[in-house]
């Protein structure tokens, strides 16, 4: 990839200028909303059901949303990336500043991943919104790299119920079944966790992190990642990468995600 590009309140920002990032509350407090897409042949995927979840954060914030505007930005954007599949962060901050950024996908990982569980509460006030204010969910990334793993499993610091990832929802095997934590324990509604279910039917169930150890399989999936296959729940679990039905579900996910539909928006039962 050559140099990831950055547009700011609809301007591309040129290559190898110096970026000066608006000095607001986001900046300052974490205070905005984001989303994170996945570019497919310059296209979005899943482009209006991002642009519903963030209407929905921005809203549970007291945060105006243009969304005619942001769509126009997003399409925009999407068509000068430096490379036709990408990464692609929209962030809407309190001083009503329009961020782009392309990102670099994660690499495949055909060994699987490693999950570190980490103890974490989910913030009432922000239930169910995609805001700036990452800091927890970084610092379980950091903790988890620091053990060696992938990503880390956010698990109820009261409970040990399962949540998900800091940047993505996890689903597991029970027998040939798929299985997902409720969004009642506040973890986000995940559009790649919708678009699975029509994979595979998702059936929803509590668990805690040591109900793990008797999976058949898990995935960590997200809009940008689409899915990595989990080979271990640190002091947990260890599951078969190359298992029959986690990589059945694995394939069709990516089938169902390329597809997409034919103006990149492809839409997503609520």
């Amino acid at each position: 990839m050559s140099e990831p590009r950055v547009m700011v309140d609809g301007v591309l920002v040129p290559e190898g200028q110096a970026l000066l990032i608006p000095l607001d509350d986001a900046v300052v407090r974490g205070d905005g909303v984001f989303e994170g897409l996945r570019l497919y042949g310059h296209r979005a995927r899943t482009l209006e059901a991002h642009l519903d979840r963030m209407e929905r954060s921005a809203d549970m914030v007291r945060l105006p949303f243009d969304r005619d505007v942001i769509r126009a930005e997003i399409q925009m954007m999407s068509a000068r990336t430096s490379v036709p599949e990408c990464g692609l962060r929209v962030m809407l901050t309190r001083g009503g500043h329009r961020i782009l950024r392309e990102e670099a996908l994660f690499p495949e990982a055909p060994t699987g991943w490693s999950v570190l569980p980490v103890a974490h509460r989910i913030t009432p006030l922000l239930v169910a919104s995609k805001t700036l204010s990452y800091a927890a969910n970084m610092q379980a990334a950091r903790l988890a790299a620091e053990a060696g793993a992938d990503t880390a499993l956010l698990v109820d610091a009261d409970d040990d119920g399962v949540l998900e990832c800091p940047v993505a929802s996890f689903v597991w095997l029970e027998g040939d079944d798929l299985v997902a934590p409720p969004l009642e324990t506040g973890i986000l509604d995940s559009i790649t966790r919708r678009l699975i279910a029509e994979v595979a039917p998702l059936h929803v169930r509590a668990r805690t992190v040591d109900d793990l150890g008797g999976a058949d399989g898990a995935l960590v999936i997200s809009t940008v990642l689409e899915s990595r296959i989990v080979r271990e729940v640190q002091g947990v679990a260890t599951y078969d990468v190359g298992g029959r039905r986690v990589n059945e579900i694995a394939r069709a996910l990516r089938e169902l995600c390329v597809a997409g539909d034919p103006d990149g928006g492809r839409a997503v039962p609520a």
